[in-house]
């Protein structure tokens, strides 16, 4: 539970910093499997949930927006969550059995005087107390309502990569989307919408920085840019076989695979220096490695205690000899 304090001492620096930061979740928070073994581990798995419902309490959150593996301790479980939480939980595409939304579909957050809609959706899974909607389609459905009200719109997704490339299929107005889903973490948020994968192990914050000049043009991420100028930049010098002046076009005139790669790098390259040259509204963001160089929040901490005091009267023998909980890295070890 160490990332938990940890990531509430950066929030409280933000916010201490004269910043009003917007917190969001993609999903997958509660649990780490999507079945818990039953027995007293189920117990244990609940308390460790409970704890990180109190703590996102006590350090705030804007939006949650609910994945596969938050139903792993039943749906009773998360809506006993939800009614305890001081902050929204999302889904515009989770129904209960008779079709009803069990969530809202969507908020909107006032910040900087913009309108900032925020959806929650989700890919399909399995699960006997619950259906899950077509993604594609329940976005569909909601997202000219959400950008009639909104200035900027961010896609809550806990998505699967096939969702995800349909979506990009599709012309909605969507301003980002923050996926939780696997465990692949983003560099930058690609060449499409920008899409941000956090990866699901929870070890790291990312910290979006928005600048907005005009709410009506699209926003340009500056890391995918950079990151293409130089990816493709430098497998262009690569294909120069050590002659910076080489021309390559005459270089593999006789070669057209290559040049059909070439061409391919330099319209990759074109659009990555326009978009940097022609960016209105910008993106940038920062990951935050939540490890021992950030102090552990002390208000998370008592938190974190009471839970593990609960766990000692289920009686259960997973607190380590060092108090860590299960799911702790270090669980289990005697440093």
């Amino acid at each position: 539970m160490g990332g938990l304090a940890r990531k509430a001492t950066v929030i409280e620096n933000l916010k201490n910093q004269g910043l009003n930061p917007i917190i969001l979740d993609a999903g997958d928070l509660l649990f780490k499997k999507n079945i818990i073994d039953p027995g007293v581990t189920t117990d244990v798995a609940k308390v460790n949930a409970e704890i990180i419902i109190d703590s996102f309490n006590q350090m705030g959150c804007d939006a949650f927006s609910l994945g596969s593996k938050d139903f792993a301790g039943g749906l009773d479980f998360v809506l006993e969550q939800y009614k305890k939480s001081n902050f929204p939980f999302l889904s515009c595409n989770i129904v209960n059995k008779s079709g009803e939304l069990l969530f809202e579909p969507y908020t909107i957050i006032k910040s900087n005087n913009l309108d900032i809609g925020v959806i929650g959706l989700t890919s399909n899974f399995d699960n006997n107390e619950v259906q899950v909607l077509d993604p594609i389609i329940s976005l569909k459905n909601i997202i000219n309502e959400v950008t009639n009200r909104s200035d900027i719109v961010i896609l809550l997704f806990n998505a699967t990569q096939q969702d995800l490339t349909k979506l990009y299929n599709f012309d909605f107005e969507i301003d980002m989307i923050l996926s939780s889903r696997g465990r692949t973490r983003s560099s930058d948020g690609g060449s499409r919408i920008p899409t941000y994968i956090a990866g699901d192990r929870g070890k790291i914050l990312y910290k979006f920085e928005l600048n907005i000049i005009d709410e009506k043009l699209p926003i340009t991420d500056l890391a995918w840019c950079e990151n293409t100028i130089k990816r493709v930049g430098d497998r262009l010098e690569k294909m120069k076989q050590g002659n910076p002046d080489s021309d390559l076009i005459n270089l593999y005139k006789n070669d057209q695979k290559t040049l059909s790669r070439i061409y391919g790098y330099q319209a990759q390259l074109n659009q990555a220096n326009q978009s940097l040259e022609n960016a209105i509204n910008s993106i940038t963001f920062e990951k935050i490695e939540l490890d021992k160089l950030v102090f552990d929040n002390t208000k998370i901490l008592k938190i974190v205690d009471k839970g593990k005091e609960k766990i000692l009267e289920i009686g259960s023998p997973f607190i380590d000899s060092k108090g860590r909980l299960p799911g702790d890295p270090h669980h289990g070890h005697n440093h």
